[in-house]
């Protein structure tokens, strides 16, 4: 029954957040909707921030373990942006919020385990050894605040473009570009 009220919760908290402004969701108006005490809630999460990062979190861990098989990052960024799409309203809502920060760590998490996968299947293409693990470093940390920053960026636009198309058009803007 636990789970149950926990997904519950979650559930509610994200048609809310479909509604209105994360400021103007309050745990009275969870409770009320879910039908459900103040007790029942705070046994389950400390607030509605508590509530949304929860469930961002499963939903990044679930998108690495099981959907992200991205042959570039591009592809690795062209799967978070369609999650980020289903979402639309509640995204915007959340980062237009003061807790903005937990759908940026959570985004940021996300570029981070791309950038790694990619790196990982493109050593059959990529010889990355002779490089100075510090350079390494440097070139993972580079992508994964690129994508990061672009994700950013689209948000604070108000995600009115469709960044999916724009980044495969990009990638094959790159792909017919000859080697240096």
């Amino acid at each position: 029954m636990a789970v149950k009220t926990k997904e519950i919760i979650i559930q509610t908290v994200m048609e809310m957040l479909n509604e209105r402004p994360l400021t103007k969701i309050t745990v009275k108006d969870i409770v009320e909707r879910c039908g459900i005490n103040r007790n029942t809630f705070y046994y389950h999460f400390r607030d509605v921030t508590d509530v949304m990062e929860f469930a961002f979190k499963r939903e990044m861990d679930r998108i690495m373990q099981t959907h992200l098989e991205a042959d570039n990052v591009f592809d690795g960024l062209t799967q978070i942006v369609e999650l980020l799409q289903e979402n639309r309203r509640a995204i915007l809502h959340i980062y237009r919020s003061m807790d903005r920060a937990v759908l940026q760590h959570q985004l940021d998490v996300m570029c981070e385990y791309i950038v790694s996968t990619y790196i990982l299947k493109a050593r059959d293409y990529i010889d990355i050894s002779q490089l100075s693990e510090k350079d390494q470093r440097l070139m993972h940390n580079f992508q994964k605040c690129l994508l990061t920053g672009i994700l950013l960026d689209w948000l604070e636009q108000g995600m009115k473009e469709d960044l999916a198309s724009d980044m495969k058009h990009v990638l094959n803007v790159l792909r017919q570009m000859p080697p240096e």
